[in-house]
């Protein structure tokens, strides 16, 4: 309580947007988490379109076989979709890497906001003096803008190498969550259409059914008199 007395009402309403914005983090990692999930659902179905027809015309016909198959066809469509990601990658460190071969200049700093980073295009603050506490009081104050974004021709390199980065990287990690939500998808399956159950099974309807289709195999024009 006194820690809270000593604070200043700028301070205290600091402290509420800081707790504010604590819990809208909180809240956009539950939607992010809802939407991962949701997507993961989509790119599992797609693992349905390739094992299909094998499976409806009953060429396979049983778990080892079908998991053989669908594993196959998981990664032929995971390398199908991330070898241009991979492309990007490989790319984007060639250049970084040729550029500190032909200038002899291996301490190039990719992420400096200086001059020869891709940093340098970016807001960047400093925070370290954001927190002090001082004579039993806890001193706030807002972080000090260090960098505007600006172009610098030293950092082409940086740029090109954080760009691919950042694109392949995306696009290797969308590749690989699809390969796995289809081998999700894949053991889903083995149990829905290949594993015995019980489920909804009754005996006494079963002999039910059988008595009443032999019952009109065997009286057919009683069948046609209800029919009409």
């Amino acid at each position: 309580m006194n820690f809270l007395i000593t604070l200043s009402e700028n301070d205290k309403r600091l402290i509420f947007a800081l707790l504010l914005v604590f819990i809208l983090v909180f809240v956009l990692i539950g939607y992010i988490g809802y939407l991962i999930t949701r997507v993961m659902k989509w790119q599992g179905k797609k693992l349905d379109h390739v094992v299909a027809d094998p499976v409806v015309t009953r060429v396979i016909t049983d778990k080892k076989h079908f998991k053989r198959y669908a594993r196959k066809k998981n990664w032929r469509l995971f390398f199908k979709q991330s070898y241009i990601a991979v492309i990007i990658l490989v790319v984007g460190s060639l250049v970084l890497l040729f550029r500190d071969i032909f200038t002899h200049d291996w301490a190039y700093n990719v992420f400096d906001y200086n001059e020869t980073g891709f940093g340098t295009i970016l807001f960047i603050w400093d925070f370290s003096e954001c927190f002090k506490i001082q004579s039993g009081s806890l001193l706030l104050n807002w972080p000090v803008l260090i960098n505007s974004p600006h172009l610098e021709g030293v950092a082409w390199a940086s740029y090109v190498f954080v760009f691919s980065l950042i694109i392949g990287g995306v696009w290797y990690l969308i590749a690989l969550q699809a390969l796995i939500a289809r081998t999700i998808r894949m053991y889903q399956l083995c149990t829905s259409a290949f594993e015995k159950t019980l489920d909804g099974f009754n005996t006494n309807q079963q002999a039910a059914t059988i008595a009443a289709a032999k019952y009109q195999d065997n009286n057919p024009k009683d069948t046609d008199n209800i029919n009409v």
